[in-house]
Protein backbone atom coordinates (compact mmCIF):
# COMPACT_ATOMS: atom_id res chain seq x y z
CA UNK A 1 0.00 0.00 0.00
CA UNK A 2 2.82 2.12 0.35
CA UNK A 3 4.06 1.98 -3.14
CA UNK A 4 1.10 3.27 -4.22
CA UNK A 5 0.49 5.81 -1.91
CA UNK A 6 4.27 6.62 -2.59
CA UNK A 7 3.24 6.89 -6.63
CA UNK A 8 0.49 8.82 -6.42
CA UNK A 9 2.24 11.25 -4.33
CA UNK A 10 5.16 11.63 -7.00
CA UNK A 11 2.57 11.95 -9.49
CA UNK A 12 0.66 14.67 -7.39
CA UNK A 13 4.14 16.70 -6.76
CA UNK A 14 4.72 16.70 -10.37
CA UNK A 15 1.61 17.87 -11.35
CA UNK A 16 1.72 20.79 -9.00
CA UNK A 17 4.90 21.67 -10.37
CA UNK A 18 4.07 21.88 -13.45
CA UNK A 19 1.15 23.97 -12.83
CA UNK A 20 3.55 26.26 -10.63
CA UNK A 21 5.86 26.69 -13.64
CA UNK A 22 3.64 26.66 -16.80
CA UNK A 23 0.60 28.48 -15.24
CA UNK A 24 -0.41 30.89 -18.33
CA UNK A 25 0.91 27.63 -21.05
CA UNK A 26 -1.52 28.19 -23.76
CA UNK A 27 -4.26 25.51 -24.64
CA UNK A 28 -3.67 26.02 -28.11
CA UNK A 29 0.02 25.98 -29.42
CA UNK A 30 0.49 29.75 -30.62
CA UNK A 31 1.19 28.31 -34.13
CA UNK A 32 -2.58 27.15 -34.69
CA UNK A 33 -3.89 30.17 -33.14
CA UNK A 34 -5.18 32.73 -35.55
CA UNK A 35 -4.09 36.68 -34.84
CA UNK A 36 -7.33 38.54 -33.89
CA UNK A 37 -9.25 40.00 -36.86
CA UNK A 38 -7.67 37.55 -39.43
CA UNK A 39 -9.52 34.50 -40.85
CA UNK A 40 -7.68 31.51 -42.38
CA UNK A 41 -6.99 31.37 -45.82
CA UNK A 42 -9.79 29.22 -47.70
CA UNK A 43 -8.08 25.93 -49.63
CA UNK A 44 -8.26 27.85 -52.90
CA UNK A 45 -6.38 30.88 -51.77
CA UNK A 46 -4.11 28.55 -49.92
CA UNK A 47 -3.71 26.90 -53.77
CA UNK A 48 -3.70 30.13 -56.07
CA UNK A 49 -0.80 31.30 -52.74
CA UNK A 50 1.12 28.11 -53.23
CA UNK A 51 0.99 28.16 -56.92
CA UNK A 52 1.82 32.09 -57.08
CA UNK A 53 5.22 31.23 -54.62
CA UNK A 54 6.67 28.43 -56.50
CA UNK A 55 6.08 31.09 -59.94
CA UNK A 56 7.83 33.57 -57.80
CA UNK A 57 10.83 31.02 -56.86
CA UNK A 58 11.31 29.61 -60.13
CA UNK A 59 11.23 33.22 -61.87
CA UNK A 60 14.06 34.54 -58.89
CA UNK A 61 16.45 30.94 -59.91
CA UNK A 62 15.96 32.19 -63.62
CA UNK A 63 16.97 35.54 -62.88
CA UNK A 64 20.26 34.61 -60.87
CA UNK A 65 20.84 31.82 -63.54
CA UNK A 66 20.91 34.95 -65.84
CA UNK A 67 23.17 37.09 -64.19
CA UNK A 68 25.40 34.46 -62.90
CA UNK A 69 25.67 31.95 -65.57
CA UNK A 70 25.63 29.19 -63.24
CA UNK A 71 22.77 26.43 -64.47
CA UNK A 72 19.91 26.02 -62.88
CA UNK A 73 20.50 22.88 -60.55
CA UNK A 74 23.39 25.05 -59.15
CA UNK A 75 21.36 27.70 -58.48
CA UNK A 76 18.86 25.66 -56.64
CA UNK A 77 21.46 23.60 -54.55
CA UNK A 78 22.97 27.24 -53.41
CA UNK A 79 19.60 28.44 -52.24
CA UNK A 80 19.34 28.51 -48.03
CA UNK A 81 16.88 26.09 -46.54
CA UNK A 82 13.64 28.75 -46.77
CA UNK A 83 12.86 28.05 -43.28
CA UNK A 84 15.67 29.64 -42.24
CA UNK A 85 15.77 33.36 -40.54
CA UNK A 86 18.07 34.58 -42.75
CA UNK A 87 19.27 36.75 -45.66
CA UNK A 88 18.27 34.51 -48.96
CA UNK A 89 20.68 36.93 -51.30
CA UNK A 90 23.77 36.99 -48.74
CA UNK A 91 23.45 33.15 -48.30
CA UNK A 92 22.44 32.27 -51.87
CA UNK A 93 25.88 34.51 -53.11
CA UNK A 94 28.10 32.64 -50.44
CA UNK A 95 26.69 29.56 -51.75
CA UNK A 96 27.27 30.48 -55.22
CA UNK A 97 30.52 31.22 -54.79
CA UNK A 98 31.54 27.77 -53.22
CA UNK A 99 29.94 25.76 -56.07
CA UNK A 100 31.11 28.48 -58.77
CA UNK A 101 34.68 28.00 -56.97
CA UNK A 102 35.21 31.58 -57.55
CA UNK A 103 33.59 34.53 -55.98
CA UNK A 104 30.64 37.09 -57.81
CA UNK A 105 31.79 40.36 -58.83
CA UNK A 106 30.63 43.18 -56.87
CA UNK A 107 27.67 44.07 -60.12
CA UNK A 108 26.34 40.46 -59.74
CA UNK A 109 26.13 40.20 -56.12
CA UNK A 110 24.16 43.87 -56.14
CA UNK A 111 22.08 42.13 -59.32
CA UNK A 112 21.18 39.51 -56.93
CA UNK A 113 20.60 41.92 -54.14
CA UNK A 114 18.18 43.95 -55.75
CA UNK A 115 15.98 40.28 -57.84
CA UNK A 116 15.58 39.21 -53.98
CA UNK A 117 13.78 42.23 -53.03
CA UNK A 118 11.76 42.12 -55.90
CA UNK A 119 10.89 38.39 -55.19
CA UNK A 120 9.94 39.30 -51.68
CA UNK A 121 8.00 42.27 -52.82
CA UNK A 122 6.10 39.82 -55.20
CA UNK A 123 5.63 37.27 -52.32
CA UNK A 124 4.03 39.89 -50.30
CA UNK A 125 1.63 41.19 -52.75
CA UNK A 126 1.14 37.21 -53.38
CA UNK A 127 0.09 36.70 -49.73
CA UNK A 128 -1.90 39.83 -49.67
CA UNK A 129 -3.94 38.77 -52.98
CA UNK A 130 -4.60 35.12 -51.32
CA UNK A 131 -5.76 36.92 -48.01
CA UNK A 132 -8.65 38.61 -50.25
CA UNK A 133 -9.93 35.74 -52.60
Amino acid sequence: MSVRREGASTLGRLTLFLILVFPAAPLVPQALAQPAGQSAMSPAATAFLAASSRRIEDHFISEVVRITGASPAQVRRAMPDERRITSTASRLISALEVELGAPLPPGQQQAILEADNARKESLARAREAARQR
